[in-house]
């Protein structure tokens, strides 16, 4: 499209060089006609002014509008990039044009329009065009004929076809009247054209910017995914290092305490019943490293939804002892990103674990509450509760897990009156929102 505009602008460019070269030659050669038919007297009587030397006019108009059209070469090429230069180079036409009109008795000012085509084809600052083009207008306004032959003594393009007979005038007249009306619909092309092709390139823009804005939301959404591996990765990391090795080192103490109460025996019953505690005690710090390790590694749901991890970790509660957990689920249950699913699983599972083991609740509810754009989640107890609720390592990383994921959540809690978790998650829909 834009090719075709330049193309417009080159075809503006050749008619108007086709019109000063048909008004320069007609002045011209009624000059001469007129002085071939000895009519020179009459001419001057019937015009009142001297008209310009004859070969002055076809000479100077075809090398002032040469030089323009050199200067447009320059526009698009060598100067491009350099505003500056432009607008000497626009100074310069006006000057030509100027020129130009005058060597044609300011009969014809369609130069001016060709002007105005090329601010807005080669100029892209918006202030700059604005002047150059208000410049233009003033131009335009300024070199008409009826308003400049008040001061000015000049021949008009009429006076020199008014001495040819009526049928050779009707002709003159009727190709000046075409070259004018082609000049105006080839501007009128152009702008349209112009136009159009500004409108497309807005079109084209809008759409890169939207999948800009897309990429950019997806590359937002695979940094939080590869952030969240690699604390996965870390996670699992850490829980076989304290498995190997700290659980290896308990293991041998437990084992080498068995050894030592076996070669005590019955002969010092004083110390192996110490050796027993100490062997419980070392037996019960392994079962809570492997409980430690199982919570910290993030493989809990892999294998299974949400809800189901969820209503496994209730009846797990459940068959401990009196205390009963429910699970209540309203709207339509989504399919979240993985690290939406293990901060849901993770607040359940922390909160379940406050309200049994501090708490001292025989019933918790779990509820759960599907939205358009959000997840609230609200566990509930009729557990102790507390007067003055202080944040401990659990709450605070509960609080840190669910700001990542730009959510919120809030405890309430009073002595006696049992301990309230919400949380409000919102989803990330088709990797758009982050």
């Amino acid at each position: 499209m834009k090719d075709r505009v330049k193309q417009v602008y080159i075809a503006i460019y050749g008619l108007n060089f086709v019109i000063i070269v048909f008004l320069s030659m007609t002045m011209y050669f009624t000059i001469f006609k007129i002085c071939d038919d000895y009519q020179a007297r009459d001419f001057l009587e019937m015009a009142r002014y001297l008209p310009h030397v004859a070969w002055t006019v076809p000479t100077y108009t075809i090398i002032c509008f040469t030089l323009i059209g050199i200067s447009n070469v320059l526009k698009e090429g060598v100067f491009k990039n350099q505003p500056v230069k432009i607008i000497f180079l626009y100074i310069a036409d006006l000057i030509l044009f100027g020129l130009i009109t005058y060597l044609l008795n300011f009969s014809y000012k369609g130069f001016f329009l060709f002007i105005t085509a090329g601010l807005f084809l080669f100029v892209n600052n918006m202030s700059v065009r604005l002047i150059t083009l208000a410049i233009t207008l003033i131009c335009f306004i300024l070199f008409d004929y009826d308003l400049l032959t008040v001061r000015i003594h000049l021949l008009s393009f009429q006076d020199y076809i008014d001495y040819y007979d009526p049928n050779i005038q009707i002709y003159l007249y009727s190709i000046k009247s075409a070259l004018d009306s082609a000049n105006l619909i080839l501007v009128v092309l152009f702008f349209y054209m112009f136009i159009h092709s500004k409108i497309r390139e807005n079109k084209e823009f809008v759409q890169l910017n939207n999948r800009l804005k897309e990429n950019l939301a997806k590359l937002k959404i695979a940094n939080v995914q590869l952030e969240e591996a690699g604390r996965m990765k870390e996670r699992n990391r850490l829980a076989h290092e304290i498995h190997d090795i700290l659980g290896h080192s308990l293991t041998c103490i437990s084992t080498g305490l068995e050894a030592s109460m076996e070669v005590t025996g019955t002969s010092n019953p004083v110390l192996a019943r110490q050796l027993q505690r100490i062997k419980e005690v070392s037996d019960k710090g392994l079962m809570d490293i492997r409980r430690s390790v199982k919570e910290l590694k993030v493989d809990v749901i892999v294998k299974s939804s949400l809800i189901e991890a969820i209503h496994e970790l209730i009846a797990n509660i459940n068959a401990l002892g009196k205390q009963r957990a429910f699970l209540e689920i309203s709207g339509e249950p989504v399919t979240l990103q993985h690290d939406e699913e293990l901060t849901v699983y993770r607040l359940v599972q922390e909160s379940t674990t406050n309200a049994i083991r501090h708490g001292k609740a025989e019933d918790i509810f779990i509820k759960l509450t599907y939205g358009q754009d959000q997840l609230a989640i609200a566990i509930r107890d009729n557990g102790l509760g507390c007067h003055h609720l202080e944040k401990n390592f659990g709450l605070s990383h509960m609080e840190e897990q669910v700001q990542f994921l730009g959510g919120s959540i809030s405890f309430i809690t009073e002595d006696g009156g049992g301990f309230t978790t919400s949380a409000f998650i919102p989803l990330r829909k088709e990797g758009i929102d982050d």
